[in-house]
């Protein structure tokens, strides 16, 4: 008995290979796009956290400053939760950085040495770092005269990222509905070019289950196979990416396995609500 339900579902994807093909082409890429727009959370947050990691927090001192004070500030640096280290750059250091980036000396012309002392921060790996918050709480400590951050171009960026991410979740969304409303669409189909035979089912006694289980089933091996064809292509996306642009691109493949989940379930519920209005009356 199982076994001729099983080939009465495949059976139906003979009868309607079109719909059937089109089914499971829309299926996979509405999974793939749900794939990169779930993954695509974990990307942005690898990029922003390789991106704070790029830019510096720099602590201009006050002029007046003594040293214990600014031994104190360091400290008082050092124990922010997303801070990982403080490095001291004095008013020389700082004048011949400034020489040796910009090929001009000031000191030639001028007999002071205007650039100010400061502290250089570099902050926590693989955490994300609230930065306005922490500028705001360096900014209250006493001896700091200034604090500078590429906080402009670090926005930007994460408006592109947050922006794409954006895209890709409502695109995903998209298909699915489309994937959804097409399995559907096919199982519909499906149920009108049997109804003769679904009738001549109900006349000799066959149950509800046996009409609309091969139907159910059909919808559940579509999104099965989709499921499994979209793990494929996100997979060998991921490939390529690491082999050609970036090596330590996150890793996919653990979260994907979802769509062997998730592919079966739309198959199930988008065939269930199609064959919903079968019943055994004649």
């Amino acid at each position: 008995m199982t076994l001729f339900l099983f080939k009465e579902a495949l059976r139906s994807n003979r009868r309607a290979k079109l719909s059937f093909l089109f089914s499971l082409s829309s299926t996979t890429v509405g999974l793939v796009l749900i794939a990169v727009s779930l993954l695509s959370v974990k990307i942005s947050k690898s990029i922003e956290t390789y991106l704070q990691n790029q830019f510096e927090v720099q602590v201009y001192l006050k002029e007046d400053i003594t040293g214990s004070q600014r031994d104190r500030l360091k400290v008082d640096l050092e124990n922010l939760k997303e801070v990982s280290s403080v490095e001291f750059i004095s008013k020389e250091k700082a004048a011949e950085k400034f020489v040796t980036e910009t090929g001009e000396d000031f000191r030639t012309i001028l007999e002071y040495n205007p650039l100010p002392a400061s502290y250089i921060i570099k902050t926590v790996a693989n955490k994300s770092v609230n930065f306005p918050s922490l500028l705001s709480r360096i900014k209250t400590f006493r001896d700091v005269d200034e604090v500078i951050f590429p906080n402009a171009l670090y926005q930007k960026m994460l408006f592109y990222l947050n922006t794409f991410q954006k895209y890709i979740a409502g695109l995903g969304i998209l298909l699915s509905i489309i994937a959804f409303y097409v399995i559907f669409s096919t199982t519909r189909l499906i149920i009108e070019s049997r109804k003769d035979e679904i009738e001549t089912m109900k006349l000799v006694g066959g149950s509800l289950f046996t009409i609309k289980f091969p139907l159910l089933l059909n919808g559940m091996f579509i999104g099965l196979v989709s499921g499994f064809l979209a793990i494929g292509l996100v997979s060998l996306i991921e490939i390529s990416i690491r082999n050609y642009f970036y090596g330590g691109f996150p890793h996919f493949l653990n979260s994907t396995l979802v769509l062997l989940i998730l592919g079966p379930a739309l198959g199930l519920v988008s065939s269930l609500l199609a064959s919903w209005k079968i019943s055994l009356k004649l």
